[in-house]
């Protein structure tokens, strides 16, 4: 008996392209199932938790801290795809200053005119798993990053000072 005959078809019963197209059906659903069960950022059983975190914004100019509320959603400029990044919980706001070399050599903080330090509480969903923390399931979130946030009214740039 021949593996193949003249019509193509194997043992004589069943098309060769009947065959590719069941096996790539059969890896499709591999795939499929494998992408909903097995990775936690995209399995439809993880359930997101609740992420606090803290950003601050150095050198703010005074009319972007008063526009910037309680409530407010937080987005990333870069990231706008992901969704809100969180809700503003609190918002202390600080004294800022830049640093100036005085005529003698020595370098002090001087208060700077027209601008704070803002420190915004944000309470956000997403992943905690392995020591890292994804907003949205997406969003990378670490301490000392500087991203550019926005919310409906303000732009600022902020780090990430702490999570937890």
């Amino acid at each position: 008996m021949k593996l193949m005959d003249k019509n193509g078809r194997l043992f004589g019963k069943i098309s060769v392209i009947d065959v590719v197209v069941v096996l790539v059906v059969l890896v499709m659903a591999a795939a499929l199932y494998v992408k909903n069960t097995s990775l936690s950022h995209t399995s439809t059983r993880v359930t997101n938790t609740p992420i606090t975190y803290q950003v601050t914004a150095y050198n703010v100019r005074q009319y972007v801290a008063d526009a910037v509320q309680e409530g407010d959603l937080v987005y990333d400029q870069d990231y706008s795809t992901g969704g809100t990044l969180g809700a503003i919980q609190s918002i202390e706001v600080q004294p800022s200053g830049k640093l100036t070399e005085l005529y003698d050599g020595t370098v002090v903080s001087a208060p700077a005119q027209d601008s704070v330090n803002l420190v915004l509480t944000i309470q956000g969903e997403g992943l905690i798993s392995e020591g890292r923390y994804q907003l949205n399931r997406i969003y990378d979130l670490g301490i000392n990053a500087s991203r550019n946030f926005y919310t409906p009214y303000a732009q600022f740039t902020g780090t990430v000072t702490s999570i937890g």
